[in-house]
């Protein structure tokens, strides 16, 4: 054992946000790399987050620990995909969030108070646990490593024009494979048609996803340019006292937010609907 490491057991060892965010990324890493052939991975994938574990926060970790986590990884996958799946409950993809309102969430988190962390809020690395415990691969068109990302256009404009483009080529492909298998029997006129509708209609769809995704790329590169603008901050959330919140409830939440970053930049990309749910889940809280 190395030199500082703090030696702990299984059930005494801790995991801190940082070594679950840690694991999550090595282990999405190792699905992209083919080193997870089923529903679980591969033992060498597991002694690497160890490694990592151990190196970035002088605490010795085993693969076993690894290992154990993936349990609990799990059953936070299955809690959030149950509620997902209740009567009442949205999901916004752009955010990675489970949508619902007041009454839902109160009666929600009245029956399963440890759902509270799931509702209303940002469900980070949302993507890279599915690919990790959930029935999403990291294999394809589609997937990327984190070498991959940090390589991609960092401008809107060429993000958009990048996914849209791997879109189309991927949704023209499944179009020829369509109208070639359709020959068989029906004749090169009736095959012809096809392509031609097949054509058209894909590019209606990419052209409004082209201008969707440009969209989303630019305001999500504004949120996270810079320090927050807590004066912007302040006006946007009192605002909201035309809703018929109170000065003093509105106060208590501009000084959450003032003292979660994260969070902050959440509500200020929220419309105002999801700034509604969200005040109304944390002035809950504060009950």
């Amino acid at each position: 054992m190395s030199k500082g490491k703090e030696k702990v057991s299984n059930k005494q060892f801790r995991w801190l946000p940082p070594m679950h965010e840690t694991m999550l990324r090595i282990l999405a890493q190792e699905a992209h790399k083919g080193n997870k052939p089923s529903s679980t991975f591969k033992a060498g994938s597991f002694a690497l987050v160890a490694k990592e574990i151990t190196a970035q926060f002088g605490v010795e970790c085993h693969p076993s620990y690894v290992e154990n986590r993936m349990q609990t990884l799990r059953t936070m996958w299955s809690t959030i995909q149950t509620i997902r799946k209740k009567s009442g409950f949205g999901w916004d993809d752009n955010l990675k969030m489970i949508t619902c309102d007041p009454k839902t969430y109160q009666e929600e988190v009245m029956a399963h108070r440890k759902h509270a962390e799931f509702l209303n809020k940002k469900i980070d690395m949302y993507d890279e646990l599915a690919i990790v415990v959930g029935k999403d691969t990291a294999t394809g068109g589609f997937s990327k490593s984190y070498v991959d990302l940090e390589h991609e256009p960092h401008n809107a404009d060429e993000s958009a024009e990048y996914v849209a483009d791997n879109v189309e080529e991927d949704v023209v492909e499944k179009g020829k494979n369509t109208v070639e298998s359709s020959t068989t029997g029906s004749g090169i006129s009736k095959s012809r048609k096809r392509k031609h509708s097949v054509s058209n209609a894909d590019e209606s769809v990419l052209t409004d996803l082209s201008d969707q995704l440009k969209e989303i790329a630019v305001a999500l590169k504004e949120i996270n340019r810079g320090p927050v603008d807590y004066t912007a901050l302040y006006n946007e959330v009192m605002t909201m006292m035309a809703d018929g919140y109170s000065e003093d409830m509105l106060a208590t939440a501009f000084d959450h937010l003032c003292e979660n970053e994260k969070t902050a930049r959440g509500f200020l990309a929220k419309n105002a609907r999801l700034r509604k749910l969200w005040l109304d889940s944390f002035l809950f809280t504060q009950l």
